[in-house]
């Protein structure tokens, strides 16, 4: 028995438009994709600290030790695609409190909203007692105005929480 001329013109018809389907999957998918240039651009933020990387390489980055503004390069081997666990290191060569300083954060996509910030040994003072930071990606530029002012220090007392013990 021999394959039909029909039968024939069906299966190549299907394979090219199985064929046609993948590779609009595939553009699809990776459209998608950003790359770790791409997905720290924007302003990023938490009670402590806010930073705001912008597509033409400069950086605003506000903490309680003040604002700093300058630019910003990545460093060392920067994966292809941007995930979750991805990590990136930034070093920044800023202005704060008429100081040039070149502070390195290490940067992990927590998802994609979520950034954890890792300072680099220049980068910690001895007001940033903590070695990591997650910052929330801002959904727009008014977003941070009040979110990202830093709040004066606690009133609170901590013998309330001595008592409980």
């Amino acid at each position: 028995m021999s394959d039909s001329p029909v039968s024939s013109n069906l299966v190549r018809k299907s394979t090219r438009g199985l064929f046609v389907w993948s590779s609009l999957l595939v553009a699809a998918v990776s459209g998608c994709s950003q790359t770790p240039q791409e997905a720290i651009l924007g302003r990023w933020y938490n009670g402590e600290m806010s930073l705001r990387f912008r597509p033409n390489g400069t950086v605003v980055w506000n903490t309680q030790q003040g604002l700093a503004q300058g630019k910003y390069v990545f460093v060392g081997q920067v994966p292809r695609w941007a995930s979750e666990s991805t990590t990136v290191r930034v070093r920044m060569d800023v202005v704060r409190n008429g100081q040039a300083i070149q502070p390195t954060l290490d940067l992990q996509f927590v998802g994609a909203d979520r950034i954890r910030v890792i300072p680099g040994v220049q980068a910690q003072t001895r007001a940033t007692d903590r070695l990591q930071a997650v910052l929330r990606r801002a959904q727009s530029e008014n977003e941070t105005a009040a979110a990202s002012a830093i709040p004066a220090p606690s009133n609170r007392s901590a013998t309330a929480v001595r008592g409980i013990r």
